[in-house]
C-alpha cells in the first residue's frame, strides 16, 4: 500500500514538474519553413556591428537616431535628404560618446521634420557610408502605436546557443511583420523592457535591432529587469527629455515625450525610489500641461493579473498612487509574459471611468510564457496567456483611445477596448492618493 502510495505521489510530483514545464516552455507563431528561411540570415545579423536604432523624439516633428562603432571610428557622420539617392542632403551632429567594451556610441537629432513626408537617411559605418533607409512621419491628428513587451532575446534557452537565439529572434522578425502588415501606417512602436536577456549581450542587442522595419519604425524602448544592470541600453538608444534621477540604473532613466496631443512617459520601474519616479512625473506634466492624453509604459505592472485584490505589491504601492495623483490616463507594461487589461483603478478600486487603465502584454517573440492563476483578481477584465505573442495596436483620437490586441499566429482579436475621458482633478485627488499610498503601506508590514 505504501509503495503504491509513493507510486502515486511520484507521478502527481511529475506532473506537476512537467506541467510547470511546459508553462515555462517557449510558443513561437511562425512555422518550421519560416524559421528555416530565417536561420539563413543569422550570419549576416551578427555581422552588422553597426546596426542602427530609430527612436521617437521630442516632439512629432523630431526623430534619433544610434549605432556602435569601433573606437578607432573618430569621425562619424549622418545625413538626411528628400531623395533615395541621398542628393541635396543635411548632415547633422553626431553625439559620440564611449560604450560598452571599449565601443563608441553615436547619437543623432533630427528636427523640423514635416509630417506626412517621407525622408531618407544614411550614416557611417566605420568609415563607410550605409544604404539609404526610408522614414515617413505619419500625421499626427489621429495616430497608431503599437505596443509590444519582453522580445527577451535567448530566454528560451540556453542563450549561448545560435540554435535558441535564432528561434527567438526569428519570432521577434515575426511580430513586427505581422504588426506592419495590419498596421504599415504606425506611427511608432512602444517596447515594454526586456528587450534581451542579458543586459550587456552585443549578439541580443543585434538580435532585437534586426527585423528591417526598424530602420524605418521608431520604437520607444523601457528599461526592463532584464536591461538593468549595463550602459548597453543607453549606449544603443537615443531617448528624448532623459530625466536626472537621484538614484539611476546603469541602464539609464526614465524620459518623455509628445506626439501631438499624447504625453507618452518612460517609467524605469527597477527604481523603487519613489521621488525618482514623482520628479518625471512632474517635469513630464509640467512641461505638457495640456495634453488630452498621458500615457505611462513600466516593464512591471502594479495590477498584473498574477496579483489578487489585495496583493499589494511594490509597484503598487510607488507608482499607482502617482498615477492617480498625476491622472495617468494608460499604463503599458509587461514581465509576467501573458496578457492582461484591468478595469479603469483609481486609489485600488476599479471605477466607474475615472483613473488608470492598466495593460499587461504578452511576449513579443514567443521565449517565454508564464501561466494566469487559477482565478484572477476582480479588477482583471480580459487575460490571455496561450503560448503565442501578442501585440496591441493604439489608435489615439481627440475623443478616444482604442486598443485591440491581436495573437500573431492567427490575427484574431483577443481583446479590443476603448478608453474616453478617464482623468480627475489633480486638486481634488491629491488627498485620495495619499491615503491610498498609506493604506497600501501599511498592507505591506
Amino acid at each position: 500500500m505504501r509503495k503504491t502510495l509513493k507510486s502515486i505521489s511520484f507521478i502527481l510530483v511529475l506532473t506537476l514538474i512537467m506541467s510547470i514545464t511546459a508553462f515555462a516552455e517557449p510558443g513561437f507563431a511562425y512555422k518550421d519553413e519560416v524559421l528555416t528561411e530565417f536561420s539563413a540570415r543569422w550570419s549576416l545579423i551578427q555581422a552588422d556591428d553597426t546596426v542602427i536604432s530609430v527612436t521617437p523624439g521630442s516632439t512629432v516633428g523630431e526623430l534619433r537616431f544610434a549605432w556602435l562603432s569601433s573606437a578607432a571610428d573618430s569621425n562619424p557622420h549622418f545625413m538626411v535628404s528628400e531623395n533615395s539617392d541621398m542628393s541635396d542632403a543635411k548632415e547633422y551632429d553626431v553625439v559620440t560618446s564611449d560604450a560598452i567594451k571599449s565601443l563608441k556610441s553615436n547619437k543623432v537629432t533630427v528636427a523640423e521634420l514635416e509630417q506626412g513626408k517621407t525622408y531618407y537617411y544614411s550614416y557611417t559605418e566605420n568609415g563607410i557610408w550605409s544604404e539609404s533607409e526610408p522614414f515617413t512621419v505619419q500625421p499626427s491628428d489621429e495616430f497608431t502605436v503599437l505596443y509590444v513587451s519582453d522580445a527577451q532575446i535567448g530566454r528560451s534557452g540556453d542563450e549561448t546557443l545560435d540554435e535558441i537565439l535564432i528561434r527567438d529572434t526569428c519570432g521577434w522578425n515575426y511580430t513586427v511583420e505581422k504588426m506592419l502588415i495590419a498596421y504599415p501606417n504606425a506611427a511608432f512602436a512602444i517596447s515594454g523592457g526586456d528587450q534581451f536577456q542579458s543586459p550587456d549581450s552585443l549578439v541580443q542587442m543585434k538580435a532585437y535591432l534586426s527585423p528591417e522595419a526598424l530602420r524605418s519604425l521608431p520604437v520607444a524602448n523601457t528599461i526592463g529587469n532584464h536591461d538593468d544592470d549595463s550602459s548597453l541600453y543607453g549606449d544603443i538608444f537615443n531617448n528624448p527629455n532623459e530625466v536626472d534621477e537621484l538614484m539611476p540604473s546603469e541602464a539609464g532613466t526614465g524620459y518623455y515625450y509628445t506626439y501631438d496631443d499624447v504625453l507618452f512617459i518612460t517609467i524605469n520601474s527597477n527604481n523603487s525610489f519613489m521621488l525618482d519616479t514623482a520628479k518625471i512625473l512632474r517635469e513630464a506634466t509640467k512641461a505638457h500641461p495640456d495634453t488630452k492624453w498621458r500615457v505611462v509604459t513600466m516593464h512591471h505592472n502594479p495590477y498584473s493579473a498574477s496579483l489578487s485584490d489585495d496583493d499589494f505589491s511594490e509597484e503598487r504601492l510607488f507608482f499607482s498612487s502617482l498615477y492617480d495623483l498625476y491622472d495617468i490616463d494608460l499604463c503599458l507594461s509587461g514581465h509576467d509574459h501573458f496578457y492582461s487589461r484591468t478595469d479603469t483603478m483609481y486609489a485600488g478600486e476599479a471605477t466607474d471611468g475615472e483613473g488608470t487603465v492598466y495593460v499587461q502584454s504578452s511576449s513579443a517573440s514567443g521565449s517565454n510564457y508564464d501561466p494566469l492563476p487559477e482565478s484572477t483578481a476582480s479588477f482583471t477584465v480580459s487575460a490571455f496567456d496561450v503560448r503565442v505573442p501578442t501585440y496591441t495596436a493604439f489608435t489615439f483620437t481627440d475623443d478616444v483611445i482604442v486598443g485591440t490586441t491581436y495573437r500573431t499566429d492567427t490575427d484574431i482579436v483577443i481583446d479590443s477596448f476603448e478608453i474616453t475621458d478617464n482623468t480627475t482633478n489633480t486638486d481634488i485627488n491629491f488627498f485620495t492618493a495619499i491615503f491610498f499610498f498609506f493604506k497600501t503601506l501599511f498592507s505591506m508590514i
